[in-house]
């Protein structure tokens, strides 16, 4: 189409976008595409084919054209919101690690802007004591205050370091490695993750597993 005017829905495609698309658990970023007096409204982020982003959107108000220039902009709040969230999510698959055995491993997870959900191996349901511990080591981790720390670096590196895989995931030569916390002189949590990460531990804030 030529133009999208107001109450338009419409897929805007890029090749790049400061827009996270939903990957690995975690939520597609939402936010406004700008132009002049034009605004439209990013329902969601997705990604096709490796490298093309979908942003699901309406237009709110007046006429975008074809190579209109725009400024993208995130939902910064709720951007922050599911970082906080990921980064949960690593320290718990940590810590369950740490409490109940080197066997669990993340099957699936949901990152969203108000809640986490981790889908993980082990044999039976949490007793409430392992659930107090694991809530008490996040916590404790999350207090110490540790910046977050991304590189990217080959899987083979990576591997040596001790990194956890994403399960069903596929990597590249190439892979973001992101570590945080420290734990008897010891790196706590370090994985292969593509998402958005807090950079200081207390931004975070208090975890607690309500189910």
């Amino acid at each position: 189409v030529s133009s999208v005017n107001k109450g338009d829905k419409f897929q805007f495609i890029l090749n790049q976008t400061p827009f996270y698309a939903e990957s690995g658990g975690q939520v597609g970023d939402k936010g406004k595409i700008v132009s002049k007096k034009n605004i439209s409204e990013i329902e969601g982020t997705q990604k096709f084919f490796g490298d093309l982003y979908v942003h699901l959107g309406e237009v709110i108000s007046g006429t975008f054209q074809d190579n209109t220039e725009v400024v993208m902009l995130v939902d910064e709040n709720r951007r922050n919101k599911i970082k906080s969230y990921h980064s949960a999510t690593h320290l718990l698959h940590a810590a369950l690690r740490n409490t109940l055995g080197k066997h669990v491993s993340q099957k699936g997870s949901y990152v969203g802007p108000d809640r986490l959900r981790f889908d993980f191996s082990h044999m039976q349901a949490l007793k409430l004591e392992e659930i107090k511990k694991i809530n008490s080591i996040v916590n404790s981790i999350i207090s110490s205050d540790g910046f977050v720390e991304t590189k990217i670096m080959s899987q083979d590196k990576a591997s040596k370091l001790g990194a956890m895989a994403l399960f069903g995931e596929k990597y590249g030569d190439e892979v973001r490695v992101v570590s945080m916390g420290a734990h008897n002189d010891k790196i706590f949590s370090i994985e292969l993750c593509g998402g958005t990460h807090v950079r200081k531990l207390s931004e975070i804030g208090n975890f607690e597993i309500i189910s």
